[in-house]
């Protein structure tokens, strides 16, 4: 993935992963899961209902050249009216880098930068042009009203270049689920462009990557940055640093078990003081959870306020966000 010097097959696995990132977040609130290279297409996404977003994504590796833009949305349109037999396509997507995917200096303006068009948008020139291709071919499976297009421009050896647009999108994510957290959008593109990488590499096209599985790492990088904003406060850098590594499996445990969570929010809740007063007032009443470790108090201490704080802080994100992605 970061290879600056990429074959033209794994820029095309690049902007694939990539796509499939895009397709999802744009689809989050239906989204159930989400498969690189699936069964029948490149981008699979299964909804809530059911149905399914099939999507071919094709590459060029200079913008310029269009010398092979026909040959790659013709194989697409055969691909997805293949998918069409199988009954449950939602909505058949052409996804692609080229700021001109039909050879046509006339549809040049509708393509400029991020594109989403539907087939009754696209020019009467690229309209007529998918007829032909999908008449002369017999896609007869496929239906051009749940046919649409992307442009996403994705080039260059500059990896901040290259990604630049999903980095964007991601950044419109983020903000449509309420959370600024500085740095937060690189890490979880990095994160998912690893998850979904994997998963295009695995032969049993049954295995995806879920919403929640998606999801989840954001809620985790959110924690850790916001908590650690309010460990700050009590805690020095060091002291802090220290304990984190320490005790990861210990904080982990704690802050992702049903029955501590509810213990800490609905005493929470009853104290009715503000997230700082309630951890340096109540932490005694947890040493329970760190009693088995081999450690001095001021450590005990420590632990138990660092999982108190991130238990409180995820309260409000695991909230918004689930509720932005309706998981």
């Amino acid at each position: 993935m970061s290879n600056r010097n990429a074959s033209a097959s794994a820029f095309g696995w690049d902007f694939q992963v990539n796509s499939a990132i895009l397709l999802m977040l744009e689809n989050i609130k239906d989204a159930k899961r989400v498969r690189v290279e699936g069964a029948d297409e490149d981008i699979e996404i299964t909804l809530q209902n059911q149905l399914k977003v099939y999507a071919q994504a094709k590459a060029v590796e200079k913008p310029d050249d269009t010398s092979n833009v026909i040959a790659k949305l013709t194989k697409a349109l055969e691909t997805l009216s293949d998918a069409a037999k199988n009954g449950d396509g939602n909505l058949f997507s052409y996804v692609t880098n080229s700021a001109n995917p039909f050879n046509n200096q006339r549809t040049l303006s509708y393509f400029t930068g991020r594109t989403h068009l539907y087939f009754d948008e696209l020019p009467d020139v690229a309209q007529k042009k998918i007829k032909e291709i999908v008449k002369s071919n017999g896609f007869s499976e496929l239906d051009l009203q749940k046919f649409d297009i992307r442009v996403i421009p994705f080039y260059g050896n500059d990896l901040k270049n290259r990604y630049k647009e999903i980095q964007a999108c991601i950044n419109e994510f983020l903000a449509d689920v309420h959370v600024d957290v500085p740095g937060i959008n690189s890490e979880i593109m990095e994160i998912w462009q690893r998850d979904l990488f994997q998963n295009a590499t695995l032969s049993d096209t049954s295995i995806s990557v879920s919403k929640e599985r998606m999801i989840w790492p954001l809620i985790v990088l959110i924690v850790d940055k916001t908590a650690a904003s309010e460990y700050k406060k009590d805690f020095d850098d060091e002291e802090i640093g220290e304990i984190k590594r320490k005790y990861r499996m210990i904080i982990n445990q704690n802050t992702m078990s049903y029955e501590i969570i509810s213990r800490v929010l609905s005493d929470f809740r009853k104290s009715k003081k503000s997230q700082k007063q309630y951890v340096a007032d109540s932490w005694g009443e947890y040493l329970d959870v760190v009693n088995m470790i081999d450690a001095d108090d001021d450590i005990k201490e420590s632990l138990v306020k660092i999982i108190l704080y991130r238990i409180l802080t995820q309260r409000e994100y695991i909230r918004d966000i689930k509720r932005g992605v309706n998981l």
